[in-house]
């Protein structure tokens, strides 16, 4: 058998956010399938290779692919290696017919204050003991003291966990398809300390929602968030001009 395509960014080394290793790596991996790094049928990279790659323990990799093929995105088997399931088709395949031009900041931005209130609002209804703690853990790792990337990284980890806390497999891969669409914008929300605590102000006002199961309110929550930080991009923007922040 042949192995997958080499990532479209690199595997490692990852970020660390200060939870567990496991979680780290879960969640580094979880970020390359959904946004489509790793594709839907490929086979991960051999145990060994993707360990050393990431600079972690096998062990601590076994326990992150488990993590992943509880929530249905890998499937190990004993003798063929470690598969990606999840299968973002519908919203590819509308990604491929988008031109860039249609895919520039002001659509994703309209089309995430359509889709990601909503989401917030099936997050309050779904969420567990879990989901939130994996929220609360994002969140909490990003009070300490980040540069842009890191900060950013972390903002698309807690929409991603907002989208798959809400339980709709198309919902969490067009919320994955949206923020690969965003990262040169979203990066300008990252620029100034300011933003970033706009950033992470919001992302406090959503989780508490969420884990009240307050649906209404979660949905208020990432409305005004969205708002908010639309405003900072466009206030950075006027400031260093439109040359996007990250290639």
């Amino acid at each position: 058998m042949s192995s997958m395509p080499a990532a479209a960014e690199p595997i490692g080394p990852m970020p660390r956010h200060g939870a567990s290793v496991a979680d780290d790596v879960a969640r580094h991996l979880k970020r390359l399938i959904v946004t489509g790094a790793f594709p839907n049928g490929g086979r991960l990279p051999a145990e060994r290779a993707l360990a050393a790659e990431l600079g972690v323990s096998r062990a601590a990799l076994r326990e992150a692919l488990q993590q992943l093929q509880s929530a249905g995105l890998v499937h190990s088997q004993q003798g063929s290696g470690t598969r990606v399931t999840h299968d973002p088709s519908s919203s590819a395949r509308l990604v491929a017919h988008l031109s860039q031009e249609e895919r520039d900041f002001a659509e994703s931005a309209e089309l995430r204050a359509v889709v990601e209130p909503q989401i917030a609002r099936l997050a309050a209804n779904r969420a567990t003991p879990n989901t939130v703690a994996e929220m609360r853990k994002i969140l909490d790792a990003s009070a300490t003291e980040l540069d842009v990337e890191a900060s950013m990284s972390l903002d698309i980890e807690f929409h991603l966990a907002v989208a798959e806390t809400a339980g709709n497999r198309l919902l969490s891969s067009l919320s994955g398809l949206t923020a690969s669409w965003t990262i040169s914008e979203r990066a300008y929300s990252h620029l100034q300390p300011r933003g970033r605590d706009v950033s992470r102000l919001g992302h406090a006002r959503i989780l508490a929602a969420i884990e009240s199961g307050d649906a209404d309110a979660a949905e208020r929550a990432m409305a005004v968030h969205l708002e908010e930080i639309g405003l900072v991009i466009a206030e950075a923007r006027a400031s260093v001009g439109d040359k996007p922040v990250v290639e």
